[in-house]
């Protein structure tokens, strides 16, 4: 069951399937009619995003997502710690929409099936389509949450 409270003990998404509907229906993009349907592509998103390494601290040690976090600065601004950021959750919902053509998590990673390699001069391999298991990227997803997530080519320091 999806549960979009922050305040909750089960919360488990930064955004309701009505949230998902909105983001979809604003940018033209199609989702399910089945709530839960958009229940389980808005969970795989969160497990993508509960993999990433954020700026800032947890809100608080009991809190069951990343989000929300204190400490953390965005355009000069220093974030309440008692909020989601708008972008955090239009990242979910376009990775949830996103789930609906690719695995956002794949359990194994490497290339693709073989069907077919030759050696003349050059090696040439061929692989199945659809078979290749890496993790995918998304070239939007590190401009789009820029200040609030760890990644590209940035590295986490901290004072001890």
């Amino acid at each position: 069951m999806l549960v979009a409270d922050p305040h909750s003990p089960d919360f488990n998404s930064y955004v309701s399937v009505v949230d998902l509907r909105a983001f979809a229906t604003g940018r033209g993009y199609t989702v399910p009619a089945d709530d839960g349907e958009c229940g389980q592509m808005l969970m795989q998103a969160m497990d993508y995003l509960e993999g990433k390494s954020w700026r800032g601290q947890r809100a608080s040690t009991l809190q069951p997502l990343s989000w929300p976090r204190s400490g953390v600065r965005f355009d000069g601004v220093d974030l309440p710690a008692d909020t989601i950021p708008q972008r955090l959750v239009d990242a979910q919902c376009r990775l949830a929409i996103e789930s609906q053509e690719i695995d956002l998590t794949p359990s194994v990673s490497g290339g693709g099936a073989v069907i077919a390699e030759s050696v003349q001069g050059a090696v040439s391999v061929q692989y199945e389509p659809g078979t290749n298991k890496a993790t995918p990227t998304f070239p939007w997803f590190y401009s789009s949450l820029r200040g609030l997530v760890v990644g590209g080519n940035q590295v986490r320091i901290e004072r001890g």
